[in-house]
């Protein structure tokens, strides 16, 4: 045990978890949470969620103290109580796609809203930006254990107007952040995008493929989303041709400064160019923080039973900095590990 404990530290030190350090931590956050129904810590609006989050009698409608329409997204716990992510459980489920068995070997994968096609599409104009920037960026990238080709995310998050741009090194497990560009402007407010024409930029979870590159569009260049995916069909959700681009901002899309769009496309086209068949993109209303969800929970609007959802996933990726796998439990998402990251 000594020599177990004394192994795990100094993995740790040098940057490197120690699976059986990691499994005994998460166990015990797992036993915790449910011997004493709740833990040491535990943000306040975990227990409110609890507390507040459950069928009424007979109809397995939600509350209408929380402010929620019937028939719009919840979150789905055990027995009669609906319930918020929790990490522990949560995480131990995930982790264990890395430790041998679980999650890692009984999904299919990442579910893809995208079919690929056979390669980026690319015009002269786009072909000489994508060489440009990818030579000006190649020392960049090197200094962080980078390069073009390496698999590629990316986060939005619309209220802090910030698009991370996230690789996965060749020589490392996990993606690590590579850059994070200031958006010219997200169109809307916070809360998802509901029908064509309401100004709104979408929130969730989104891949793209290589066809979704846009090199000629009225912008400077553009990524197209992908929206409406299979959460939002399933909500009669409406909406097309929304994107990153460059330039100024239209109705529904993310704007970045052309300068930033040659990067974060040249980044994309690289990718597929090196065989990387999708690239996630997760669409944010904030940084979805503890201390953030305690203030939000703590006056529920019309979205907050959607944006614990949403925590989820950015819960998944904070944890071990890879993208999860995306699909459909009902009506909300779920998230697992993709096939090929464990």
């Amino acid at each position: 045990m000594f020599l177990r404990r004394a192994l795990s530290l100094f993995l740790i030190g040098i940057g490197i978890g120690s699976p059986w350090l990691v499994r005994d931590w998460l166990a015990a956050r797992s036993q915790g949470a449910v011997v004493g129904g709740g833990m040491a810590g535990e943000p306040a609006w975990v227990k409110r969620w609890q507390n507040r989050f459950r069928h009424e009698k007979g109809g397995g409608a939600v509350s209408p103290a929380l402010g929620l329409e019937h028939g719009e997204a919840t979150v789905s716990g055990k027995g009669d109580e609906r319930q918020p992510y929790l990490f522990a459980s949560e995480t131990k489920r995930i982790m264990e796609g890395f430790l041998g068995g679980g999650v890692g070997s009984e999904r299919g994968g990442l579910k893809r809203w995208f079919p690929s096609g056979d390669g980026p599409p690319a015009t002269p104009r786009s072909r000489a930006i994508v060489e440009e920037v990818i030579r000006r960026l190649g020392d960049e990238l090197a200094s962080t254990g980078l390069k073009p080709g390496d698999p590629l995310f990316l986060r939005v998050f619309k209220e802090e107007s910030e698009l991370e741009v996230w690789m996965k090194p060749a020589s490392e497990p996990h993606y690590v952040l590579f850059k994070v560009h200031r958006l010219v402007a997200a169109a809307g407010r916070s809360g998802p995008k509901l029908r064509e024409g309401d100004g709104q930029a979408p929130e969730g979870f989104y891949t793209f493929g290589p066809e979704a590159l846009r090199p000629e569009t009225r912008h400077h260049l553009g990524i197209d989303l992908g929206y409406p995916n299979a959460y939002d069909r399933q909500r009669g959700r409406t909406g097309s041709d929304l994107l990153i681009h460059g330039g100024s901002l239209a109705g529904g899309s993310y704007a970045l400064p052309p300068a930033a769009m040659d990067e974060v496309y040249a980044l994309a086209d690289a990718a597929f160019r090196a065989g990387e068949e999708e690239v996630a993109v997760h669409l944010f209303p904030f940084r979805l923080v503890d201390a953030r969800m305690d203030k939000v929970c703590s006056n529920p609007s019309r979205w907050t039973d959607e944006w614990v959802n949403l925590k989820e996933g950015y819960d998944f990726f904070e944890n071990v900095r890879l993208p999860p796998g995306i699909g459909l439990d009902g009506d909300r998402y779920e998230f697992f590990i993709a096939s090929g990251e464990n």
